[in-house]
């Protein structure tokens, strides 16, 4: 066997539970796929007593395939796949002992959304209160601690939690009804099927003589169960994984699988893999410097025998626009050394991609935007624009078919269908038909709607006459209340909210650049930059660079990547919370990011970023300062400092800074000379401020101060370095 010395010892584990804490590089697929070889060539254990677990259909073809290759052995007896095609195979067969049907079938993230929203409406709870994702994302949160809706329902401690608890009842009574379950369930239902048949479970651990799990830190509790069940406290349990590497703590996963595992699996062995086979020294030693602030870790010290490799280069720059043009032309420059295939820009959220999206176009510079749609694509930007478009064109039927329900206003499809048969009388045209037709004939609640929406689009017609494409937008989404929709806690809806305002930035831009070639601001040309940007969208069809979020850029390594936005707010997340354990999942982000680089690292920061159109002063990202100087080489723009104000800030034009907030400092517990809420203070770089809201203490939760120079800014409080005045 090609393997290493640590990684042999893995391979060749006798009987009991091990962890093998594996690095980031180091090679852990392999020590997977040797093992089930070694175990059916070497210690002749029959393939199907044999079981291999791993997150994802794509991990788990790959690996199957790798261990047949090892035992040319084809069809592979062992089972490999994820925890969900495991669970599907206990449920297919005795589902019915946990009430499923046989037959039963699998609903996905659109049909549960769905099913959520019809409950809601049987509750008679409005979805401007009880965002239906978000509600989701709390039923599905419950479902992975193994909780149904009667433990739900006693576990409720307040107004939010008691009214999910009886949506999620007639959320999973649908369920029932249809012959159903959803992905949670899948794992939910099996452990409560093994747990309450003794019998299957003695034939499932006769059955199953060992047990490999990857990726073991994105384990969920649900999880964790099942496994325990199948091999029991003492049983042949190889659990891969990296605590370092543990970024799906928003999903659920729990890292306390690995770092407690031995109280799990009594006397079990825990190895380590840290030799490297992707990344120079240099970016082993720099991420594994910055992940060593974690406290909920596994110390370990990855090394290499490649060499140092060239030096990590950090870019400061003086805004987002500087900084996708520094690092294009930086990947420009390193064509003749590797190939756009083997460069990646990975970024913290999605509305990031958009200024790299076009700084690559204008070189052109094929791209692949991977795990995402390109950002003039994603739904959200389509509405907006297609409102836009209505605005200059009411009789773009197309465009007004798609805005007309978005938002939700109450116009169903058949509403839309009778409005459609109303139009055949003006040649066919809607809006015609929203102007001139008595809505008499149709039902009362559809009728208001459909005399609103004609009054919203005229209002914005109007509107779209006498402003400025910046403050049409801003007009547009105040009036349309569409950004409304996405006000919930999940991921998804944040995404949207920040592709929003990054739009928002899009069209500022664009009427800046048009101001400065002495062109006036106008919507329509507006709009065909827009389709020309989506039309040049061709290039993905050959490989080129990718771009991604940092999420999805796990599993994956290039020989360059770039990691932007290094900022607070940005990354860390602002919102990821005040915990230390936010805080430290951030960490885990970029520590992924930083290696997928096999032998070039390029670091970026703004000193300000465009947030919905306007310019927001930055704070570096306090995980810049966690990686060791001497693996920096650093640079910054020319114009970094060109429009400072004496006071150490960039100048706002566009702010209207008269009100600014005061508060009587309260009396909260603390020594003298703590930040309090209404304390007056001083950042090095924002400026003098009052302080709106301290979130879990002064100095591990995060500050909320609203700087008299540039607004409202939420700041981790150990890294706030505010000075009391």
């Amino acid at each position: 066997m090609d393997l290493n010395e640590e990684q042999r010892e893995a391979v060749t584990h006798g009987e009991g539970a091990q962890l093998v804490l594996a690095g980031a590089g180091s090679g852990k697929t392999r020590v997977i796929t040797h093992r089930v070889a070694w175990l059916v060539r070497e210690v002749g254990i029959d393939p199907s007593a044999i079981v291999a677990v791993t997150f994802t259909n794509k991990a788990a073809g790959e690996m199957r395939e790798r261990v047949e290759r090892l035992l040319a052995l084809r069809p592979l007896p062992t089972f490999v796949g994820t925890f969900h095609r495991f669970s599907l195979v206990l449920l297919r067969r005795w589902g019915d002992r946990v009430g499923v049907r046989p037959g039963f079938a699998i609903f996905d993230a659109d049909d549960q959304l769905a099913l959520v929203k019809k409950a809601l409406a049987a509750e008679n709870m409005a979805e401007s209160s009880f965002r239906p994702r978000a509600v989701l994302g709390t039923i599905s949160a419950a479902k992975n601690r193994l909780l149904g809706p009667a433990e739900y329902e006693r576990e409720a401690s307040n107004f939010f939690e008691r009214k999910v608890a009886d949506v999620y009842r007639a959320y999973q009574q649908a369920l029932v009804k249809s012959s159903a379950v959803d992905f949670d369930d899948m794992l939910r239902l099996s452990v409560k099927l093994l747990d309450g048949n003794p019998d299957l479970l003695a034939r499932l651990r006769d059955r199953v003589h060992y047990l490999l799990v990857d990726e073991f830190q994105d384990t969920n509790h649900a999880q964790m169960r099942l496994v325990h069940q199948i091999v029991g406290s003492s049983g042949n349990l190889t659990a891969v994984g990296d605590e370092d590497q543990g970024i799906y703590r928003w999903r659920g996963a729990d890292l306390d699988n690995v770092l407690e595992f031995d109280s799990y699996f009594p006397g079990a062995t825990v190895r380590k893999l840290e030799r490297n086979y992707r990344s120079t020294q240099n970016i082993l030693s720099a991420s594994g410097a910055l992940v060593a602030h974690n406290e909920r870790r596994r110390p370990k010290q990855l090394w290499t025998d490649v060499g140092a490799g060239a030096p990590i280069e950090l870019y400061r720059a003086r805004d987002d626009q500087d900084e996708a043009r520094w690092v294009v032309s930086s990947l420009d420059d390193l064509r003749d050394e590797y190939p756009l295939s083997e460069m990646g820009i990975l970024v913290r959220t999605n509305a990031q991609t958009r200024a790299f999206e076009e700084a690559l176009l204008r070189r052109e510079i094929p791209y692949v935007l991977v795990g995402g749609t390109r950002f003039y694509e994603r739904a959200e930007i389509k509405d907006l624009i297609a409102y836009l478009r209505v605005v200059r064109n009411p009789r773009d039927n197309y465009s007004l078919l798609r805005i007309l329900n978005r938002p939700p206003r109450g116009i169903g499809k058949g509403t839309r269908q009778q409005l459609e048969t109303a139009a055949a009388e003006f040649g066919g045209s809607l809006w015609e038909a929203l102007r001139q037709t008595d809505f008499s004939s149709f039902p009362a609640r559809s009728a208001k709607a459909l005399e609103r929406f004609r009054d919203l689009v005229q209002g914005l017609r109007q509107a779209g006459e006498e402003l400025p494409l910046p403050a049409l937008l801003d007009r547009l989404l105040a009036e349309s209340r569409y950004a409304r929709q996405f006000e919930g806690d999940d991921p998804e809806s944040q995404a949207r909210l920040e592709n929003i305002e990054e739009f928002l930035t899009a069209a500022q831009e664009y009427t800046e650049e048009a101001a400065a070639r002495g062109e006036e601001d106008d919507t329509t040309a507006f709009l065909d930059h827009v389709a020309l940007v989506a039309d040049i969208d061709t290039w993905e069809a050959a490989r080129g660079v990718s771009l991604m979020t940092l999420h999805a850029a796990k599993g994956l390594e290039f020989a360059v990547v770039v990691v932007g936005g290094l900022e607070e707010g940005v990354l860390p997340h602002f919102n990821a919370g005040a915990s230390q354990d936010d805080l430290e999942e951030e960490r885990r982000l970029l520590y992924v990011g930083m290696t997928r680089a096999k032998e070039r690292l390029l670091l970026t920061t703004c000193r300000r970023r465009r947030v919905a159109g306007r310019y927001q002063d930055q704070i570096e990202s306090p995980f810049v300062a966690e990686i060791p100087a001497e693996a920096l080489t650093v640079s910054q723009s020319p114009e970094l400092f060109a429009d400072r104000k004496t006071a150490g800030v960039y100048r706002f034009f566009d702010r209207d800074v008269s009100h600014i907030p005061t508060l009587a400092p309260e009396a909260l517990a603390g020594p003298p000379g703590t930040v309090q809420r209404g304390s007056r203070v001083r950042h090095p770089t924002l400026g003098e401020g009052v302080v709106l809201e301290v979130e879990g203490g002064t100095t591990t939760g995060k500050l909320t101060v609203y700087f008299d120079l540039v607004g409202k800014r939420r700041l981790a409080a150990r890294y706030a370095n505010l000075e009391l005045l």
